[in-house]
């Protein structure tokens, strides 16, 4: 344990929600792709250096009870925070300890999956060599770290507003006087940017409306910490070999195919044998900001691309959903809306019934041959039966679904309670944060957002009430609270949330 803490973290916390990519389910997946068999999500000890307040590594702990979770972080009001929510869902699989990266941490022992999530390129290069250190002296023989960072040469669009940033604001005042000072900062640049039309005044536009939206924790310590460095791919890989790591690949799949960047780049790639090499060029060819980068020990063997034969053998999960009439007796292009955001384009009359598998069954998640029948069943019965023994050009489709993280990978099929119940009943960890904040997370390791109203009614949610009560108690406590709402129109807003809740795995029978 360590008596130093971190004051600009102490002052202004770093949100602390889960990280779907840091799974460990996830990162099986991906690692069976290149040949490696990663430890099991349900059976494995986890590490992450730089936990926060644990909103990434106690939702882990709460679905994975069979797994041992360890984390550590140098702010004491992080430490802190995450204390009192694992005593309150009285998880005996998880721990957090007010520690530094630079401490000896070989007590803790070997971890199947280390995640440093936001946090390597933000302390000074001998906590960077640390970070990697650790995970190449404490990674079990096949397991995965997970490093994110800042990388060239995207991030130098962005270290122009930064350093304005460090100059104008006063380095000895505390953190939320200096986001003060940063906003006002905003509030000078805004109109005379707006007069200039230029590309890099309509850049820097751009990025500061983005941060007027971002929460005050990330524009503080991405955009004023003393430290935030970023660093070029191959610069970083070279680290990593000096720690007895090997690149394994990307947590986005989608930034590692050379077809992304069109038939011209891809053929001038095609010919290099190298990885490394190859990701660093396309980070050149893609002005990449920001990189999550997989990474395994040096002496396990990786294939070089991915193997759609293991590919197969994986599970899918997928929360999308389409306005069109689907169309499964021709390959017409179709758009679904991803409930995180964005658009896909899906084509192949049985990658669209699979599709629609999933969004039925949300969150579960289907294994491949399981999932294949169900589409074609689908085609058979409402599209053209032709479709149905193009499995190879469905494969091709869904693997490139997969890899932009339309649908997502999972190691292991599984099956959640996907029915309302009529007694709604809330688990603790949608209640408990709930009552913290707005922010809980999901049975598929994503961030729900709840407004006031929904923050309020999740916290009812003990199975004593039925959906009519729950209205009813909703506007009494609104009323009271100066709200003038109707009821049929807060019934149809609690019933939209209750089946919200549903997919997202956080209610349960009673």
């Amino acid at each position: 344990m360590t008596d130093a803490t971190l004051a600009s973290y102490d002052d202004l916390p770093y949100d602390s929600v889960p990280i779907t990519d840091t799974h460990p389910d996830g990162l099986r997946a991906i690692a069976r792709l290149f040949g490696v068999a990663a430890p099991p999500a349900n059976a494995c000890r986890v590490l992450e250096l730089g936990c926060a307040g644990g909103g990434n590594l106690i939702p882990m702990a709460f679905y994975l009870p069979g797994s041992e979770f360890v984390g550590i972080d140098l702010a004491r009001h992080h430490i802190n925070e995450a204390d009192a929510l694992i005593g309150e869902l009285n998880l005996k699989n998880i721990r957090v300890l007010h520690r530094s990266v630079t401490d000896d941490l070989s007590d803790l022992g070997e971890f199947d999956y280390i995640i440093a999530h936001g946090l390597y390129s933000w302390v000074p290069r001998a906590v960077q060599d640390k970070v990697l250190e650790v995970c190449g002296r404490q990674l079990s023989q096949n397991g995965i770290a997970y490093v994110s960072y800042n990388t060239l040469p995207g991030w130098h669009a962005r270290a122009m507003l930064r350093d304005m940033l460090l100059a104008f604001c006063d380095k000895e005042a505390r953190a939320s006087v200096r986001l003060a000072q940063a906003h006002a900062l905003f509030d000078l640049l805004e109109p005379a940017l707006a007069l200039q039309g230029t590309p890099e005044a309509k850049g820097l536009l751009a990025e500061i409306e983005y941060l007027r939206r971002a929460p005050a924790s990330y524009v503080y310590h991405e955009y004023l910490e003393e430290t935030n460095e970023p660093l070029w791919f191959t610069e970083f890989m070279a680290r990593a070999e000096v720690a007895n790591l090997a690149y394994l690949a990307d947590a986005v799949l989608s930034t590692m195919l050379p077809a992304t960047l069109g038939e011209d780049s891809a053929r001038e790639l095609s010919g290099l044998n190298d990885r490394i090499r190859v990701e660093q060029l396309m980070d050149y060819a893609r002005l990449r900001k920001f990189r999550r980068t997989l990474l395994v020990r040096r002496e396990v063997a990786v294939n070089v691309a991915p193997d759609l034969d293991a590919f197969a053998g994986l599970a899918f999960h997928a929360d999308l959903n389409t306005e069109e009439e689907i169309d499964l007796a021709g390959d017409a292009p179709q758009t679904f809306t991803l409930a995180a955001g964005g658009v896909c384009i899906i084509c192949h009359p049985l990658a669209k019934a699979a599709a629609m598998s999933l969004a039925l069954r949300y969150p579960d998640a289907m294994g491949w041959y399981q999932l294949l029948a169900a589409a074609s069943a689908l085609v058979a019965e409402h599209g053209d039966e032709r479709f149905v023994g193009e499995t190879a050009a469905f494969k091709t489709e869904w693997f490139s679904l997969a890899a932009y993280q339309s649908v997502r990978m999972a190691a292991e099929a599984r099956a959640f309670n996907a029915d309302l119940p009529e007694w709604p009943a809330a688990h603790a960890l949608a209640r408990a944060p709930a009552a913290r904040g707005r922010v809980v997370a999901s049975a598929r390791h994503t961030a729900v957002e709840l407004d006031e109203f929904g923050a309020l009614l999740v916290q009812q949610l003990d199975g004593t009430r039925t959906l009519e009560q729950l209205v009813d108690w909703l506007l009494q406590a609104l009323q009271a609270q100066g709200h003038a709402l109707e009821r049929e129109a807060l019934r149809t807003a609690c019933q939209q949330l209750l089946w919200t809740l549903t997919r997202a795995g956080l209610l349960v029978a009673k």
